[in-house]
């Protein structure tokens, strides 16, 4: 009897995981046919260029700068209260570069979240809808590598780049 119960039970389960619809979708593969994502890649290429030009400025001025201080201490033309005023403003200046270099790498963060996020998020929706329209319980993110086996599992990619207009 009991193992007629537990035969019954493992039979119902069965049933029950087949009646689930699985789907998987490559987001990676995904993202890289979407002419938005062209589009963020190069604007923030350009940012990112206009930051490394400002800050390449800003260590070219720095290196004249101690480059001058350098030759005027060395030929003796600057007094102990002159050499000190251009060390200070030396370490200033590095200072400032330094700040600017954190600065523009929560910049670029910045940027970054907000040229692909609205792209993120409208694929994230698509794949919502088409898990809705078509039923299915669980999609995963073939891209991760995280799943070991597939059988039964639907590539639902041709779909959602339906949706996407693509």
């Amino acid at each position: 009897m009991r193992l007629l119960v537990i035969m019954m039970a493992i039979v119902l389960t069965a049933g029950v995981a087949s009646a689930q619809k699985v789907g998987h979708v490559h987001s990676l593969q995904l993202l890289s046919q979407l002419p938005e994502i062209a589009v963020a890649d190069s604007l923030l290429g350009v940012f990112q260029q206009g930051l490394q030009m400002k800050g390449d400025s800003m260590l070219t001025t720095l290196q004249t700068d101690y480059q001058a201080y350098v030759k005027e201490a060395q030929s003796g033309t600057l007094s102990q209260i002159q050499a000190q005023t251009k060390e200070a403003a030396l370490q200033k200046q590095q200072q400032a570069l330094q700040e600017f270099e954190q600065a523009s790498q929560q910049l670029i963060l910045a940027q970054r979240q907000s040229l692909y996020d609205p792209i993120l998020n409208k694929v994230d929706a698509a794949i919502k809808e088409v898990g809705r329209e078509e039923g299915y319980q669980m999609i995963f993110d073939s891209s991760v590598q995280a799943m070991v086996y597939t059988s039964g599992a639907e590539d639902i990619m041709l779909k959602v780049m339906a949706k996407l207009g693509l």
